[in-house]
């Protein structure tokens, strides 16, 4: 009988190491494939923002952006251009034929980790389309690391726009954070701050 009991024991202990590997194996694959998506959701955010930039008309410093997003908004947490290469609500449409207007686009950081955009038609601040999460769980220490940044070195002064995206390594956020970084040259875009509507100013309220 005392045999009997301490193999049963012997088992049990086993069947829970075994059950122990087994849900820490499957969380390890959870928590990779989570983060591998997180990734990816970043990188192609990072290559809309890109575009963006890329086929911009003007381009605003992000360090001077932060209270044209909301009160809680910090310097170089929000990114203000004027480019070609978005999406808007009519009037006017955003694209004729293959001639795609201007539009006015604008993206915030929140403390929530919410990576957010929004539009507008040139001259029509009034037909903005909201706040749209683009995506979530980014870590940017506020204010220290923002995600907008212009180099303002080298040969390309101002005309260089950084892309910093901090998100925690797995789901739970227990491992160190991943920084993903990316830089796009906006050769064409003018660099200053006209007040007409039709560079997108005034900008609509938060």
């Amino acid at each position: 009988m005392l045999e009997l009991l301490i193999a049963m024991v012997i088992g049990m202990v086993l069947l829970g190491l075994v059950m122990v590997s087994l849900s820490t194996f499957l969380q390890s694959g959870y928590d990779g494939v989570a983060s591998g998506q997180a990734n990816d959701n970043a990188a192609l955010t990072m290559t809309i923002i890109r575009r963006q930039v890329v086929n911009a008309d003007v381009l605003y410093n992000p360090a001077d952006e932060g209270s044209n997003a909301g009160a809680t908004v910090p310097s170089g947490f929000s990114l203000r251009m004027l480019t070609a290469g978005a999406r808007t609500t009519a009037p006017p449409e955003t694209v004729l034929g293959t001639i795609t207007v201007p539009t006015c686009v604008q993206w915030r950081l929140l403390e929530t980790g919410n990576l957010e955009d929004r539009s507008w038609p040139t001259g029509h601040p009034t037909a903005v389309r909201p706040w749209h999460t683009v995506m979530s769980g980014l870590v940017n220490p506020r204010p220290t690391t923002p995600p907008f940044e212009l180099d303002t070195t080298g040969a390309y002064q101002h005309r260089v726009l950084k892309l910093t995206f901090v998100l925690p390594q797995t789901v739970r956020a227990t491992g160190p954070s991943l920084t993903l970084r990316s830089s796009v040259t906006a050769l064409d875009a003018q660099f200053f701050a006209p007040t007409a509507s039709e560079y997108c100013s005034p900008v609509p309220s938060p």
